[in-house]
């Protein structure tokens, strides 16, 4: 008797995270500590100025995320075999060593986040922390998917409580509406390299990309067409909104202190008015959980598409992207040792390279969601085409402003 309630009680929960679309499994992968961050600092150097750039980039990854759902949904095969197909295998070869690129970039952010969180509250060294969980994560993509699943939940449950307590605290601290609403107002960025670092941790191309892959494993098709479209928007909208709260956070609470966010220590002040003590635990306690969540599906983004662009494999669990997944891992955690200095730089710098291989990728995802012998007659309209050409742009602007930025260093 009493088995019934527990049964539908579970029945109900496998339908609900069921419903989850792919556009929010994006969204989900794209917020992690360099999200944080970069908002964080951005927030506390340059107050709400930035938003508009956010926005920007939230609608640039609308667009391409649905490119990407629009794909999986019509194409008779994955992304980069039809790419290869039509465009040669040199360009799906490039577009999978440019993710594996991007991934790396985010992985190394993934390490540094696990590493200064649990330096902060455990001590020992941020390298130390970044190895020990790079194993656990290597062991986890491996091994048997039940090892994983109980501290997945654990992990949502932090990061859940950590915007919980963000939004509440935003009702304690506010902000002044003005200043905020000013924020969406373009204007020249104190600090051109976290806008950089900005576009980069929310326009995600690569993730983008890996929405073709995503959707074609859910078994949605070209009668899917709208609700691709609901979930990239809602996918997208809630990653963006997440991102402005913090940086409305840090602009109200850290710059007219002057903190500058030189640790997350100081990142974890933002959420003093509502927590108090309690606060520097509970930010913590979610950046852990926000990087490692991605430790695995971050890799796999880019393990799988340089397997499909090799030939090698187009399904996610593929030992050839597992293999690939894996060499991200182990680069991410070199890079997060070798490169040295404070660890927060360290991060936003790691967002900002993300930027370099992204323009290859969304020229191919937009032509490829134009092309008849992909789409159909899915082809995109011509608000999104005009959106895409001008994020296009912005891409090749950002890139080339962040490789002179490397090439003065």
């Amino acid at each position: 008797m009493n088995d019934a309630p527990k049964t539908n009680a579970g029945a109900r929960l496998r339908r609900a995270l069921g419903a989850i679309g792919p556009g929010l499994i994006t969204a989900a992968v794209v917020l992690g500590p360099g999200s944080v961050t970069v908002a964080s600092k951005s927030g506390a150097l340059m107050g709400c100025s930035v938003l508009w750039a956010l926005a920007a980039a939230a609608v640039m990854m609308v667009v391409f995320t649905h490119f990407g759902a629009r794909i999986g949904m019509t194409a008779d095969a994955s992304f980069l075999t039809v790419a290869s197909r039509l465009y040669g295998r040199a360009v799906a070869v490039l577009i999978g060593l440019a993710a594996c690129f991007i991934c790396a970039g985010f992985q190394t952010g993934d390490n540094v986040g696990v590493g200064i969180a649990l330096a902060e509250m455990f001590g020992g060294m941020m390298e130390i922390w970044a190895i020990f969980f790079t194993l656990a994560a290597l062991a986890m993509l491996w091994g048997p998917r039940r090892l994983y699943r109980p501290l997945e939940i654990w992990m949502v449950a932090l990061v859940a409580v950590m915007i919980v307590s963000f939004l509440a605290n935003l009702v304690r601290i506010h902000p002044d509406a003005a200043q905020v609403a000013a924020g969406f107002v373009p204007s020249v960025p104190a600090v051109p390299g976290l806008v950089v670092a900005l576009t980069a941790t929310t326009f995600s191309v690569a993730a983008a990309a890996f929405q073709t892959y995503l959707v074609r494993a859910k078994g949605w098709t070209r009668n899917d067409a709208r609700k691709g479209l609901r979930d990239s928007i809602l996918g997208i909208t809630v990653l963006a909104g997440i991102s402005a709260v913090i940086i409305i956070t840090a602009a109200t609470v850290l710059r007219p202190q002057g903190i500058k966010v030189q640790s997350a220590v100081e990142m974890a002040g933002q959420l003093e008015p509502l927590l108090g003590p309690m606060a520097r635990w509970m930010f913590l306690s979610g950046l852990w959980a926000a990087a490692f969540s991605s430790f695995i599906v971050n890799a796999m983004v880019g393990g799988t598409l340089l397997a499909d662009g090799l030939g090698l494999g187009a399904t996610l669990d593929s030992v050839w992207a597992k293999v690939f997944a894996s060499g991200i891992m182990a680069l991410g955690t070199v890079a997060a040792i070798l490169v040295g200095g404070n660890p927060i730089e360290l991060l936003v710098l790691a967002q900002g390279t993300t930027i370099l291989g992204v323009p290859l990728i969304a020229a191919v995802l937009w032509a490829m969601a134009n092309d008849r012998r992909v789409v159909g007659d899915r082809r995109s309209g011509w608000t999104a085409n005009l959106l895409a050409a001008v994020a296009l742009l912005w891409l090749l602007g950002l890139s080339v402003w962040q490789m002179m930025q490397f090439l003065k260093d």
